[in-house]
Formats: C-alpha cells, sequence, structure tokens
C-alpha cells in the first residue's frame, strides 16, 4: 500500500496536536505589572515550546522515514497509529505542566505525567522506525536503509533522557522540564538522509 494517505492523516494529527497547544496558553491575571506576570509564568510557556518542539521534531523525523518508504504495511500502519495517538496525548500533559509547573503540590504529579507520555512517544516512534527499517522492510534501497537505521541508532536513548527527566520531576520540576526540551532538541539531531530524487 502507498504511504501517501498514511502522511496525509498522519500531517493532519501533528498539526491538530500543535494547533491545540497554543490553546493552552494563559494570558496572565490583570496586574499593574504586566512584564513581572509575564516573567513568573515563563515556566509554562516553555512547557508549549518544548512541546511544540517535540511535536514538531517527531514530524520532520517522521516525514523523512516516510520518504524512504516506498510503501507500508498493514502493521506498521498499526504501529503509525500508536504513534499518533502518543502524539495526540501531548496537549493534555501539556496543560497539566502550564497549571501546576508553579505549585509546590502539584508540580512533581504534573512532570511526571508529561514524561511518560514522552516516553511513549519514544517508544512508538522506536517501534515505527525499527519496523520501516528492518532488514529493508519497507524501505527498498538497501543502502539507504542502512544509512537511515545508523542515523537513527540513538534514537532509543531518549528513553533514558526521558526517564532521567521523570526521576528529576521529584527533586526538582523545573529542571525536569529542562531535561524533556533537552531530549526533544536531541532527536533532531540524528540527521536522517533524505532520499536521493
Amino acid at each position: 500500500m502507498r504511504t501517501n494517505r498514511l502522511e496525509a492523516f498522519s500531517d493532519g494529527v501533528f498539526a491538530i496536536a500543535a494547533t491545540l497547544l497554543v490553546l493552552e496558553l494563559r494570558v496572565p491575571p490583570e496586574s499593574p505589572d504586566l512584564v513581572g506576570e509575564l516573567l513568573h509564568l515563563w515556566p509554562a510557556y516553555a512547557a508549549y515550546f518544548v512541546s511544540f518542539l517535540t511535536i514538531g521534531i517527531i514530524w520532520v523525523n517522521h516525514h523523512t522515514l516516510l520518504e524512504h518508504c516506498k510503501r507500508v504495511d498493514r502493521r506498521f500502519l498499526y504501529l503509525n497509529l500508536l504513534l499518533l495517538i502518543a502524539v495526540g496525548i501531548v496537549p493534555f500533559p501539556t496543560s497539566l505542566v502550564d497549571q501546576y509547573i508553579l505549585s509546590e503540590r502539584g508540580a512533581t504529579a504534573a512532570l511526571v505525567v508529561y514524561g511518560l507520555g514522552a516516553v511513549l512517544i519514544a517508544i512508538a516512534f522506536t517501534a515505527v522506525f525499527l519496523y520501516a527499517t528492518h532488514d529493508h522492510r519497507l524501505v527498498g534501497d538497501r543502502p539507504a536503509a542502512r544509512r537511515i537505521r545508523a542515523e537513527g541508532r540513538l534514537f532509543p536513548i531518549g528513553l533514558v533522557a526521558y526517564s532521567l527527566g521523570i526521576v528529576l520531576a521529584f527533586i526538582e520540576p523545573k529542571a525536569s522540564l529542562a531535561v524533556y526540551g533537552l531530549t526533544a532538541i536531541f532527536y533532531a539531531l540524528p540527521l536522517l538522509p533524505l532520499p536521493s530524487r
């Protein structure tokens, strides 16, 4: 089966998840010191940035991988569906972080939920990636499959980083959010090669 319908559906889910993040951005309460209020809410805005970055980088890697796939099969469709479920969840933990990161009682729980969502995404994307590239199953060109697999060999390391973020949530929630952001950037580093046309 060709990839075009899968790409269209996936792009729609990525776009909706990214758009829903904007709805969670809060306007600070009325105050004579608007700048101070905005600065006070920086962790909530950072959660939006980290989440948007995460979704965007996953989309780039997903798009690049599909560019190499000559076809997709039923198993790949289901694995991709699991990835999209995980991506679609992102606005919820982002909203939790937005609301609770400045609270002493709720910040830890919010960042743990955020980290668990990130772990789900990492597992799902790794499954999609490994399934597509294994034994040139969906990527028809053997050298391309080897190149892609070599560039993506570091993807599973994100699971360790997200786990570290979950542990840090119990110690310092803002540091946990920073780890999640750095992990998103880490996923941008494996430069999956574009197919030659």
